[in-house]
């Protein structure tokens, strides 16, 4: 992986940073900046719009699954293929991905590299499961430039080389990675339909065994007392009165953002490996569990049409 293919998180994860548009006169000079930014205005804007409108998670497809021959037993370590089926998006960053063709990887392969590094067993952040001997793994997927269409352009050091070269296009891509993580279920953020990311500091209280955090806590007395007296029954009113200070009032309230690669990186399934007796990971679909259902979701306007529609007496 280039630096080039990682560029975008820099700017896509800065959203207390205002957009910058390309102010075009009669006889003003714009070179390569220019245009880089005029195209860096609309991208974020479009990032930001399905960040905070729409969320994150899967629109449609992206299915994980196994392909394997029939095994023996239980214990035959064979050729096991994870598949992600074709899809549609919005990663955690509100960037989003299409894939319009399957994506697979040798399950056997990536297992036998990894069962003995640290990261798999680490106590606390790493796959393993001691208390039924089981490993688990998440998929994951986010946004990712792939340069191409490699062009000559004019050396800009001394000594670069002859005929260098430089990308001419950014290809719109896919990244799935394959992650060791013991999951938290009574963490708020392992559950279907997850709260985004603005919202964590909310649901904090959620991952210590607590009540959620108070919406009227930071009112003024003038909303306490509107909040109180209009209180809706399903809790619309108090959902807004909570977003009225969801991002803080600090100079940092979306630090949340500050590590991107891991804010961008967006659940699509968790997979049980059950281990021997002698902690071996087999690679062997009767050994494994996916479940897709533990992903957040996107839900779009003609998805709640239908479903209002089915609903409706």
């Amino acid at each position: 992986m280039t630096a080039m293919q990682d560029q975008s998180l820099i700017g896509d994860g800065q959203f207390e940073q205002p957009l910058k548009r390309v102010v075009f006169e009669s006889g003003m000079l714009l070179g390569v900046e220019a245009t880089s930014s005029e195209q860096d205005y609309h991208r974020r804007r479009l990032v930001r719009h399905q960040y905070w409108l729409h969320g994150y998670g899967t629109v449609s497809g992206l299915v994980v699954s196994l392909e394997a021959d029939e095994p023996e037993n239980a214990d035959q370590h064979i050729l096991t293929k994870l598949m992600v089926s074709p899809g549609v998006g919005i990663d955690g960053l509100g960037r989003e991905v299409s894939s319009y063709e399957p994506y697979c990887i040798n399950l056997k392969d990536w297992l036998e590299a990894h069962s003995d590094k640290d990261r798999i067993w680490q106590v606390g952040n790493g796959g393993f499961d001691g208390s039924d001997n089981s490993l688990w793994l998440k998929v994951v997927f986010r946004y990712q430039e792939q340069p191409s269409g490699l062009q000559p352009v004019m050396a800009t050091k001394i000594n670069a080389g002859t005929d260098p070269v430089q990308p001419s296009r950014l290809k719109d891509c896919i990244l799935l990675e394959l992650i060791p993580e013991k999951p938290l279920f009574a963490d708020p953020a392992f559950a279907p339909w997850g709260p985004p990311a603005y919202l964590d500091r909310l649901q904090a209280g959620h991952a210590h065994g607590q009540a959620p955090a108070d919406p009227a806590a930071a009112l003024n007395p003038d909303e306490k007392t509107y909040l109180t007296a209009h209180a809706d029954a399903d809790g619309l009113l108090n959902l807004n009165a909570a977003m009225l200070h969801a991002l803080g009032t600090g100079k940092n309230a979306l630090d949340m953002l500050a590590k991107e690669t891991e804010a961008a990186q967006t659940l699509l399934a968790r997979i049980r490996i059950q281990l021997d007796p002698d902690r071996k990971v087999v690679s062997n679909p009767q050994r494994m569990q996916i479940n897709n259902l533990l992903r957040p979701f996107v839900a779009t306007p003609q998805q709640l049409l239908s479903l209002h529609r089915s609903v409706a007496p």
